[in-house]
């Protein structure tokens, strides 16, 4: 199942489906799959809410008297310098994302193999 996108992070969460003949490899696949989708959505929630509050501080101290918003262009100088001040943790993410993306891979390939081979765990 899939639910709303969360407030924050604009991240919908997935309920894993666990089978009743679940094998071991099968629950940690289902298990890690979870814990990456927390750790997913704790970066975006963590992301976010700073975003928001550096946004509404900058526009803050940059709307003029009397004006209700910024231009696309005015925003554009809030952006950059959000991206620039924050770019080693994107940096980290995308490193750790790919990381946790291809241990996933590797073990959603196991599950199917074994699933095609009728392959039981060895206890």
């Amino acid at each position: 199942m899939i639910g709303p996108p969360d407030p924050v992070s604009n991240l919908r969460r997935i309920i894993f489906k666990k089978s009743s003949e679940e094998t071991e490899l099968e629950k940690k696949y289902r298990k890690l799959r979870a814990e990456v989708q927390e750790w997913n959505q704790n970066f975006w929630t963590q992301h976010n809410s700073r975003f928001f509050k550096e946004r509404e501080a900058y526009l803050k101290s940059n709307l003029p008297e009397g004006k209700s918003n910024l231009t696309a262009d005015e925003m554009s100088v809030f952006y950059k310098a959000f991206l620039d001040k924050n770019w080693r943790t994107h940096l980290y993410y995308n490193k750790e994302w790919y990381r946790k993306n291809v241990t996933l891979l590797v073990l959603a390939l196991q599950v199917k193999l074994r699933r095609i081979f009728k392959i039981k765990d060895s206890k």
